[in-house]
């Protein structure tokens, strides 16, 4: 190891040497001037440490993605920049419909109200706490700014391994002007965006701006009226055509239809209990479909006679969508045998991944307010106070159904109105001038959300739980500073401190309990009675017959620190390096208190967690060669990562419950009457819960490119390697899948005891992290003279095989006890190929520039690349990128 990590620095050194010794260095001193020639890049400035400064000259691994980068690549979100940035990956969470953010094998997988990201997305400046808010659309963008590595100094909380700032154009003094952009492709897409500037004086503009994007859904959709709930499907679905009059027929296309071990026992309504055909969805409001808009007003004031400027940004966003929802990859699975499980076309309509069959239709309602606020005052020449406010209210409610057809237990997850989160924050800086040999930051940094949950799972069988937290909040103050120091005219020490202290408080959440044992639901197999009660009939908890409060409190301090030098071999060359830390807080966790249903006796669980950290060393090389017309990047990063957060479903202990006895094919046992035998039996006591890696290491190479070989060409463009693995051992129990790889039942699955299922992760590789990545995009413009420039781009993006989960299943074949033999594991494991997707567009615009037409292609090669992974009972599920999408855009400026 460490003689790979001597190579590494070897090679960043050497890279930094060898361009130095192509340059002139007579005056290292000089200040970079911009170039003239026709080849030249521009000079771009970015705010990584909170002041404006040069890219090549700001000693930190940053990619700044300009406006023209984001709409050249179809970018709507922060999740369509995954493949822009080097290390990044970027997938979504369908049942909290959350972009989950990875960046050099960091990632966070609790994306409820009680986890926290490992990179922090910041709007302006102003820290985004709820990941569904990055998800909100992007126009009007100057730049976005993706750092690598730890920023705990500068940006504090959640910014563990990087973090990401978008930053929106601001309104112009220089005049009246705007622009129109539109949009049409498959999928019936449409998408409009724009803006106006309009400056009232010489000393206050505004700029309004907005974005809408609809589009259908690109799935082949269903709805299934034999599953058990039918309360949210229409009258024609419920009287689709009578395919057969019993189940256990082989006739149909999924298990619902064709194993259904219910659907004879199930309700007193005979037509009801027939078995009958699926029913195309509308695609235009079906799951995985686009209905979003969002509008922004920004002011800007600048006094001619004053010494400050103040920045207001007011932001909207709404999307009411169909929800997004987990997909079985057929890919994977295409020629598994039928002793296996079989492919798709074994339990779906057809072998085609973008697919899904439901009983429930999918509903998202986003509603996000932003207010930001940046006060600049010069208080001297070499003296500023900068002062920050940032406000997000986030209301959402949700319907995802969860078993999607794939399963006779019926399940759907509901979020209702009521969900959502508040926060507000307040940053005051004091900064110095940039023209001395001591230049420093210091501020303080105060943080506040309160968070609310109302929803409910619901197994329409048996158990629902609802979730009432009315009050889960946060609190975080830092002190904070970072000073450089040119110890020399070209090397320069900088040194960087922030006190964290952060607060969590669950104050009277409530997790109400509902089933047939306790009277609330209807009663095993009874149907008819279920579908006869309303759609909100378990939105209200004075139904349910227990609870248990979830009151929890948690507290944590840190130290975040930054030591690093650069030095300036030339003018157009720095070699710089550091080491620093990065922190993110612990948690509360869930609390149950479970009755044992024979002696009536309290059990209470608490799902608390430590805090996660990182300690990074990273040494780096930045240049501009060749005129300026070639800036080149390189860094090498070393990762020490202790107690990473892990979340994932499982159980936390045991109970007694009275629950119906089944027989060795998971049915339940049914008496002379029909109904179901039951028992007191010992159930593990199943949470969505957090627990900590002990330690991992990361560590990995990164090469970036921005080329101008000729005035009408560009090349840009990164490579990457990393490796990361769990270094200490971990042991824990194995939750991937186990119900489909031992041949075991759900109870032996999740019971915690269960000793066959206790393994050791030490040496996994950590989650989508591809060893090898490299993206390359290449422009050419023709000059047609009079006739105007025809503009033909390509972007290629390549990811290594990778794993989609820290179980990587197949490093565990011989010390797992696995029922499925090896060869069969390959269909549902967590292992994910290596893929390339292209882009392209071909664009025209006159001589003045003034309008375009372009005409482009995403996702050519129609790769199916799975983001998130969700596998059970032999199904391989998760979240997947979009298929192929084409079409035409058109743009108009005045």
């Amino acid at each position: 190891m460490h003689k790979l990590n001597a190579i590494a620095v070897a090679v960043v050194i050497a890279f930094s040497s060898s361009i130095a010794a192509q340059q002139t260095s007579d005056d290292k001193s000089e200040p970079r001037t911009e170039n003239t020639n026709d080849n030249a890049l521009e000079i771009i400035s970015v705010t990584a440490t909170k002041r404006k400064t040069s890219l090549m000259e700001t000693p930190v691994a940053i990619s700044a993605l300009s406006a023209d980068t984001l709409k050249q690549n179809g970018v709507n979100n922060v999740r369509d920049i995954a493949n822009l940035v080097p290390g990044l990956d970027i997938s979504t969470a369908t049942d909290q419909a959350a972009p989950v953010i990875s960046m050099r094998g960091v990632r966070s997988t609790n994306i409820t109200e009680l986890g926290d990201p490992a990179v922090g997305v910041h709007l302006d400046g102003v820290y985004s706490p709820r990941m569904q808010g990055a998800l909100a659309l992007m126009y009007d963008v100057d730049r976005v700014e993706a750092l690598r590595g730890p920023q705990g100094t500068l940006f504090g909380r959640n910014s563990t391994v990087g973090s990401i700032n978008v930053i929106t154009a601001k309104p112009d003094f220089m005049g009246k002007f705007g622009s129109l952009n539109l949009e049409a492709g498959k999928y019936d897409s449409k998408v409009a965006d724009g803006f106006i500037n309009l400056p009232v004086n010489d000393e206050f503009a505004v700029r309004i701006a907005g974005k809408v994007l609809k589009r259908d859904s690109y799935l082949e959709g269903y709805f299934d009226p034999n599953q058990y709930d039918t309360r949210r499907l229409s009258s024609d679905i419920l009287n689709a055509p009578v395919i057969s009059d019993d189940s256990y027929q082989g006739i149909g296309q999924t298990v619902t239809q064709r194993e259904n071990w219910w659907i004879d026992n199930a309700g007193t309504n005979p037509d009801a209990q027939r078995v009958r055909a699926l029913t195309p969805a509308d695609e235009s409001n079906f799951y995985n479909n686009a209905d979003e808009y969002s509008f922004r007003v920004s002011t800007l004031w600048e006094p001619l006679d004053g010494n400050f400027s103040n920045h207001t940004i007011f932001q909207k966003y709404v999307n009411d969508s169909g929800n997004n929802l987990d997909l079985v990859n057929c890919d994977k699975l295409r020629g598994r045998p039928a002793e296996y499980g079989g492919d798709c076309s074994s339990f779906l309509p057809s072998d085609n991944t973008y697919q899904a069959v439901v009983n429930v239709p999918g509903e998202l309602n986003l509603d996000i307010t932003y207010l930001r606020n940046i006060f600049d005052y010069s208080i001297s020449d070499d003296l500023k106070l900068v002062w920050i406010l940032g406000y997000e209210d986030m209301e959402r409610s949700s319907a995802q159904d969860s078993e999607v057809g794939l399963d006779p237990w019926d399940g759907a997850t509901y979020f209702l109105n009521g969900t959502g989160a508040e926060s507000y924050s307040t940053e005051l800086q004091l900064q110095s001038g940039d023209n001395s040999d001591l230049v420093w930051i210091t501020g303080f940094n105060y943080f506040h959300e309160q968070t609310s949950t109302l929803g409910y799972y619901d197994n329409p069988m048996d158990d629902k739980s609802f979730w009432d937290q009315p009050d889960r909040s946060t609190d975080a103050y830092a002190l904070f500073g970072q000073a450089t120091y040119d110890l020399t005219s070209d090397l320069h020490l900088t040194l960087g401190y922030r006190f964290s202290d952060e607060t969590k408080e669950d104050d009277g959440g409530r997790t109400y309990r509902c089933s047939n044992a306790g009277g609330c639901a209807p009663g095993w197999l009874n149907r008819t009675t279920l579908n006869e009660l309303p759609v909100d009939y378990f939105e209200d908890p004075a139904i349910y017959e227990s609870y248990f409060a979830n009151d929890n409190k948690g507290s944590w301090t840190h130290h975040d620190f930054r030591v690093g030098l650069d030095y300036d071999l030339t003018d157009k060359t720095m070699i710089y390096s550091y080491v620093a830390s990065g922190f993110k807080a612990g948690g509360i966790g869930d609390v149950y208190e479970v009755v044992n249903d024979r002696t009536g006796d309290t059990t209470r669980f608490e799902t608390t967690f430590d805090p996660e950290e990182v300690l990074t060393w990273e040494v780096g090389a930045k240049s501009s060669l060749w005129d300026d017309s070639l800036n080149l990047q390189a860094v090498f990063f070393y990762t020490d990562y202790t107690d990473m957060q892990y979340a994932s479903v499982g159980s936390i202990g045991n109970v007694e419950r009275l629950s119906p006895v089944e027989d060795d094919s998971g049915a339940p046992v049914l008496d002379d009457n029909g109904e179901p035998v039951l028992d007191y039996q010992n159930q593990p006591v199943i949470a969505y819960y957090t627990q900590n890696v002990p330690g991992s290491t990361i560590k990995g190479i990164e090469l970036e490119f921005d080329w101008k070989p000729y005035p009408n060409g560009r090349v840009t463009g990164y490579l990457t390697w990393t490796k990361a693995e769990v270094m200490d051992d971990w042991i824990t129990k194995w939750d991937y899948d186990p119900e489909y790889l031992f041949d075991i039942s759900y109870e032996e699955s999740i019971d915690p005891t269960n000793d066959t299922l206790t393994t050791n992760l030490k040496g996994n590789n950590l989650a989508m992290t591809p060893e090898y990545s490299a993206n390359i995009s290449y422009t050419h413009s023709f000059n047609l003279g009079e006739y105007g420039f025809i503009h033909a781009w390509t972007n290629v993006s390549w990811k290594d095989d990778s794993y989609s989960t820290v179980w990587n299943v197949d490093k565990h074949l011989d010390d797992m006890d696995f029922t499925v033999p090896d060869e069969a594991t390959a269909y549902i494991d967590d292992h994910r190929d290596a893929f390339a997707v292209v882009n392209a567009s071909l664009k025209y615009e006159p001589q003045n520039q003034n309008w375009y037409a372009e005409a482009f292609i995403n996702n050519a090669t129609d790769e199916i690349v799975q983001y998130w992974n969700n596998t059970s009972k032999g199904f391989a599920k998760g979240s997947f990128g979009m298929p192929r999408y084409y079409g035409v855009r058109a743009g108009l400026k005045f």
